[in-house]
């Protein structure tokens, strides 16, 4: 009985994480994209010169 509340619970999950990714992968698709965009202007900032540590 106790496999099938872990099973249970793991398919919770799943519904919920697959829910919820439906609902927020377009923003977080460009919360990432924002992020890499602004790593690699940072990076190439750097080495150009205009940003130092």
């Amino acid at each position: 009985m106790e496999e099938f509340k872990y099973y249970l619970m793991i398919l919770a999950a799943l519904v919920v994480g697959i829910f919820l990714i439906r609902k927020g992968v377009h923003c977080l698709f460009r919360i990432i994209i924002t992020v890499v965009f602004l790593a690699v202007l940072a990076y190439s900032l750097y080495k150009l010169g205009y940003i130092t540590l």
